[in-house]
Formats: structure tokens, C-alpha cells, sequence
């Protein structure tokens, strides 16, 4: 089945997308940073000698990676001349030392989960040294760190979600989740408030409350549960694993079996009925999944193989659309001041390869700025994810990462 049709129908199986940032990590302010307007330039290149970049995180002037195929561990690069200051590669007993999502900096710590290893754990070293301070649970593939005053929290393996203390690792709480297919965590904080995807076993006696998956709001002290939220759709029996959540204002966006979600964050329930995305494919209207969502502001951004979909945060409707072919499992899409940057080839037509191509967008003309592309030894290699810093960007290729200026 080609590319761009080959999820036509709710029903069908999710294709994983790169998690490239996690609202409430330590990141910049979108909205502050100076967006790249002007045709860029690639002005540093780092090569630590493998193929695979994890999305990032910034510290400072420190921008802080990691390798998915598990042969490079954690490295901290100088944003300001490329050179990298240090590199962590932990030893497991058995597995690689993959990361896949991004670091979390917190207390002059960065703290990573490595999680292809069995058992892998997330790991605390020093944001200046690169030497191991702690270890803590063994986490879920794809899950991600997040970190709230001196909290640092991960889903593990086991099926608990962990709150453990950022100096030393020491568990602070934990709750009992499920063991069940796993539903990669994502956790977002929010004015002491939790917000995590995941699954649950059956609540013995409460048949509102059964097993499968859910998004949930948890008190970031305790691990109190303040509500959960179990998304609806046809085929998806155990409840649907949400992707991507953003919360925005009062509501918690997320998109998943071809659905656009928005929940209250006051009280998790729905602030709108779950709008299904459709759109044509092979000459029909069909669901289609929405990928790569951010927030832009007065809407969300996504993206499907064939548009770049706005959305309104008040219905869920579509406020504008850009037809193309894109690449749905490396979306690249960040946003920095009005500007949007993302992957794949706008106005191709249906069956064009979406090209290895980053583009930035004007929000507010909804013109593109400026394209880039560069020679890679597998041709059409795809970039990465993109990390926006000011007057800048970084992003991964092929055994690179960029910073564009």
C-alpha cells in the first residue's frame, strides 16, 4: 500500500511518531523565541559517529541529545561552537542504551530514560560533567521524563507511574497503573497538575472504570487522582491510546483513531464532541490520523500524509488546511514565534514521495518562508526533530545535527 493511503480507515493499526517535545519539560517559551524568517545557512554540524538523534533539550547555551539505536548514550553539545562537552554512554547488563525521547533538565541534573535495555533505567547525570548522579526506575519504551519543581516523574515498565525526588532519585509516590499494552506516557505539568496518558485495569465495582486506556490528571504532589479520561471510537474496544497531548488554556488536545479530542481540564470531561478528521484518499473521504500536533497559539497545528490541518481550539474544526504529501512518522513540525516549521512537500500531488525537505511557515500569511534540504549519503534521509532556539534551529539528519541559522 502506498504511502500516503496506507491508514485509510479508524480501525487500523497506529504508526508511531517521533515524540520530539513534551510541553512542561524545560524548554523555552515558544511563543518568545526569534523564529528563523530568512533562508538558513547550516553553520554547525556534530558528528559524534552515529546515524540516529534523539529529540533534545536546552540548557542554556547547551543542547542536550541522545542516540535511538543505542550505540551513542547522552551527549551535551555547545550550542555556541558545536563541539560536544561531554558524553554518557550507561552500562546495562543486557539490551542497548537507546533514548528516544527528550532529556529533562532539573537542579543542575539532566535526567534521561534508557529504555530499550532490559531492564533499562532513567539515569540523572550532571548538567556540567556528564557523570552519573542516580538511577531510578525502569521505563516504558517511549515514555518521557517531566519535571516539576524538585519532582521528576516517568512511567515505568512495571506499570507504576513514579514521582521521585530530583537530587537523588529517592521515590517520592507511586501509582499503580496497568501492565496492559502500553500507551507511551507523555507527561505534561500544569498548575500541580498531571496530565499522563496510559492504560488501567478494570476498578473492581465501577463499571465507568474499565480496563484500558486512559488520559489522566493526577495531583504532581501525591499522585492523587483528580479525574481520568477515557476517549471513545469505533473498532477501539480498550478505549483509545491518545497521541500527542497539548494543553492549551482550559483543555487538554490530542488526537488518536483518527479523532481530534479536547478535554476540560477542570473536570475531564469532553469540552467538545470528538471531531473525526476526514479527508480524501483515493477518491473517497476517508478518516485519516492526525500526527505531529502543536500548539500555535489561537490553533493547533497537525499534520496527515496529505495536509497540514489548523485547527480550532474552540470545535475542533478545520480553520485551514495545506494539501501535499507528508511524512507522518517524522512530521518535524515546532513552532517559534509565528513561524512553523515542518517536513514534506506542500501541493505535491497524491503519490509524490514526501521529499527530505524542512519548510517554515508564516502563521499569518500562511506562505512558506523558506525551504531547505542537503546531500545526505542515503539519499532523501529525513530530518529529525527540530529544536527552535533563538535566531535559530537545530535539527537531526543523517549522522548530524544541525543548527540552521
Amino acid at each position: 500500500m502506498m504511502a500516503w493511503n496506507r491508514r485509510w480507515f479508524a480501525g487500523s493499526a497506529i504508526m508511531s511518531a517521533v515524540l520530539c517535545a513534551v510541553p512542561g519539560l524545560a524548554q523555552p517559551d515558544p511563543a518568545r523565541i526569534q523564529p528563523v524568517r530568512n533562508q538558513p545557512v547550516e553553520t554547525l554540524t556534530v558528528n559524534p559517529g552515529f546515524r540516529d538523534w534523539s529529540p533534545a533539550a536546552v540548557a542554556g547555551t547547551t543542547i542536550l541529545a541522545g542516540n535511538q539505536t543505542g550505540r551513542g548514550g547522552l551527549f551535551a553539545v555547545d550550542m555556541l561552537s558545536g563541539k560536544v562537552k561531554w558524553a554518557y554512554r550507561p552500562a546495562f547488563s543486557t539490551g542497548t542504551a537507546s533514548v528516544s525521547t527528550p532529556p529533562a533538565v532539573a537542579g543542575g541534573l539532566v535526567i534521561t530514560p534508557f529504555a530499550a535495555a532490559y531492564p533499562g533505567a532513567v539515569v540523572a547525570v550532571s548538567l556540567t560533567t556528564g557523570k552519573e548522579v542516580w538511577r531510578g526506575p525502569d521505563p516504558v519504551q517511549n515514555a518521557a521524563v517531566a519535571v516539576h519543581e524538585d519532582l521528576a516523574y516517568i512511567l515505568g515498565k512495571n506499570g507504576h507511574f513514579y514521582a521521585m525526588d530530583v537530587a537523588t532519585g529517592r521515590e517520592r509516590w507511586k501509582v499503580a497503573l496497568s501492565t496492559r499494552a502500553a500507551c507511551a506516557s507523555q507527561p505534561i505539568v500544569r498548575d500541580d497538575v498531571i496530565y499522563l496518558t496510559g492504560s488501567a485495569d478494570a476498578t473492581p465495582g465501577d463499571p465507568a472504570k474499565p480496563a484500558g486506556y486512559y488520559l489522566f490528571a493526577l495531583d504532581a504532589r501525591t499522585g492523587r487522582e483528580r479525574w481520568r479520561y477515557r476517549a471513545e471510537a469505533p473498532y477501539a474496544h480498550s478505549g483509545v491510546c491518545l497521541n500527542q497531548p497539548v494543553v492549551s488554556g482550559d483543555a487538554v488536545f490530542a488526537s488518536g483513531e483518527a479523532r481530534l479530542y479536547a478535554v476540560g481540564r477542570a473536570t475531564g470531561g469532553d469540552l467538545w464532541p470528538p471531531v473525526e478528521v476526514r479527508r480524501p484518499v483515493e477518491g473517497q473521504s476517508r478518516p485519516v490520523e492526525v500526527h505531529g500536533l502543536v500548539d500555535a497559539g489561537s490553533v493547533l497545528l497537525g499534520m496527515t500524509s496529505g495536509f497540514l490541518i489548523a485547527f480550532e481550539k474552540s470545535s475542533g474544526s478545520t480553520a485551514w488546511e495545506i494539501a501535499g504529501q507528508y511524512r507522518e512518522s517524522s512530521p518535524s513540525m515546532a513552532v517559534a514565534g509565528n513561524v512553523l516549521y515542518f517536513q514534506g512537500s506542500p501541493g505535491a500531488k497524491p503519490g509524490a514521495a514526501p521529499g527530505a525537505t524542512l519548510h517554515a511557515l508564516d502563521l499569518d500569511s500562511r506562505s512558506i518562508l523558506w525551504s531547505f534540504s542537503r546531500p545526505t549519503a542515503e539519499p532523501n534521509w529525513f530530518f529529525g526533530c527540530v529544536t527552535p532556539v533563538n535566531g535559530g534551529l537545530w535539527v537531526s539528519s543523517y549522522q548530524a545535527l544541525l543548527k540552521l541559522q
